[in-house]
């Protein structure tokens, strides 16, 4: 094997109860790569400590480690990775020595006393460095339960034991085929059978060089040229109705835009089915809303053949929502406080992850009102956005997400105020709103009434009932009525980009 973790350190944090398998693939197979091993544990001031192997196997002799390193007396900076050993070993490291008072008589023990543990102080000095990627197996994050903060927002599997413990600290619990979960610097597994493949992972975490903080920055659909746009594009899960994509897209193509998706499920969105049938006749208007050339475009756009348009395979890998943007707490979490500090920080961080965006788009159809109006990572995206004075268009029932982004201290509306477009109440469905299947069931909502109270008393609702396009710019927001108004939205969005477009349409 290529040993390209040559001069690199691993720290691998022990105790009773390890299993010798897990470590003996940690010292044989980044060893193989170059690293070095270093087994460690709280060795209590002697210069060495000898360790019991896991003895609940029946008819297996335990083995003994000799472990020669305290973690205390370690430079954790020197270490290009920190991994916690599977099974109990999380459970004998957070082990704290109950206070005593000056005639050495036992004090009362509080819980936060358990974040004083060595090891635990040891592990989560790793967790605040982005430099030092970090492992946990199995058992392993238990280690961390006390210092909620570190858990709270990262995505992880764990053994099931445990899995309560790591969900009240504030975790994702995200299950994978492969037993091995990724978020930034941290690698977890579901038990220590995965220690080669978590080992491989953490190698190429080191070798790549990414920066943590920027590791779910999203991967663009295409390299940005010098001086060109870059927009964002969330589309929904859910079905989104077609010319309301390929219209922006194509247009973001004539302009030499480049684009990343989104999408809140991370999986390749579908096109509505009567996004792409000429012969679909919308219930409100009583004819046809998709002419044959747009009809076609969608369903290369949805394609998987291997004659598709590289606009199709754009869709393949869309990016996770979860990924680029965190997940407000609950306000019965246990330790609400510490990870709702945790949350803010990561949102900041997840904002200055978008600075490289230009623009924002919420494409439209039926489906984002299932998983994106009422999204509060959708609403944090735009936020960030509109924080930052950066355009943001909306489509169709997509606009309905810029009436609930907003801050849940003064939980102002932030297009109050202003003009916006959408679904008037004519043109809503009364059946057959357009699901995946065609149709089922009436509307959540009706989008005008929704819309005019979100702009209040001083703002305005414009549907223009009779007109076949509506498209309004009150900057930044740019929105668009429904399925005719893709390609208008496409251009007023360059138009704002290009041509400091304030205004249009009222």
């Amino acid at each position: 094997m290529t040993e390209d973790l040559s001069g690199k350190k691993i720290a691998v944090l022990v105790e009773s109860q390890y299993i010798p398998e897990e470590i003996q693939v940690y010292k044989e197979r980044f060893g193989s790569y170059g690293a070095e091993v270093h087994l460690m544990s709280d060795l209590w001031g002697m210069k060495t400590q000898r360790f019991v192997s896991e003895v609940e196997v029946p008819d297996k002799v335990p083995e003994i480690l000799e472990v020669g390193i305290d973690f205390k007396e370690v430079n954790l900076d020197e270490y290009a990775a920190v991994i916690m050993a599977a099974n109990y070993t999380s459970v004998r490291l957070r082990y704290f020595q109950p206070p005593v008072d000056g005639s050495g008589n036992p004090l009362p023990v509080s819980p936060d006393m358990v974040r004083l543990a060595p090891a635990v102080r040891f592990f989560s000095r790793a967790m605040r460095n982005p430099g030092i990627i970090k492992g946990a197996l199995c058992h392993g994050l238990w280690l961390l339960t006390p210092m909620p903060e570190l858990l709270s927002g990262r995505r992880v599997i764990c053994h099931e034991v445990v899995l309560a413990d790591i969900a009240n600290a504030g975790a994702i619990y995200t299950p994978d085929p492969s037993h091995v979960v990724v978020d930034g610097d941290l690698v977890t597994g579901r038990s220590y059978h995965e220690a080669a493949l978590m080992v491989d992972t953490i190698r190429d975490l080191i070798t790549k060089n990414i920066p943590p903080d920027k590791a779910k920055t999203p991967v663009t659909a295409s390299t940005p040229e010098k001086g060109k746009k870059h927009i964002l594009v969330v589309i929904s899960g859910k079905g989104y109705w077609g010319e309301e994509l390929i219209g922006p897209l194509e247009v973001f193509g004539e302009n030499g835009y480049t684009f990343d998706i989104v999408t809140p499920d991370g999986k390749r969105p579908v096109a509505l089915p009567p996004s792409f049938d000429p012969d679909y006749v919308d219930p409100a208007l009583g004819r046809p809303v998709t002419s044959y050339e747009v009809a076609r475009k969608v369903r290369d756009l949805d394609s998987l053949s291997e004659g598709r348009s590289d606009l199709s395979r754009c869709l393949d890998n869309p990016v996770h929502l979860n990924d680029i943007m965190p997940e407000r707490p609950y306000i019965c979490h246990p330790a609400y406080s510490h990870v709702l500090e945790s949350y803010y920080e990561s949102r900041k961080k997840a904002w200055q992850n978008l600075e490289r965006y230009d623009a924002l788009l919420l494409v439209g159809g039926s489906g984002p009102v299932i998983d994106m109006v009422n999204n509060q990572r959708i609403h944090d995206v735009i936020l960030g956005f509109y924080y930052r004075n950066k355009p943001i268009a909306a489509e169709c029932y997509a606009i309905g997400c810029l009436a609930f982004a907003r801050e849940i201290t003064n939980r102002e509306c932030i297009i109050r105020g202003r003009t916006v477009t959408g679904h008037c109440l004519e043109y809503d469905y009364k059946t057959q709103w357009g699901w995946l299947d065609y149709g089922s069931g009436m509307p959540m909502y009706p989008q005008e009434y929704l819309l005019r109270d979100a702009v209040g008393p001083e703002g305005t609702f414009i549907g223009n009932f009779g007109q076949s396009t509506s498209t309004v710019v009150d900057y930044p927001f740019i929105t668009g009525r429904s399925t005719s108004d893709g390609y208008p939205v496409g251009h007023a969005l360059v138009d704002v980009l290009e041509n400091n477009l304030k205004r249009l349409g009222w």
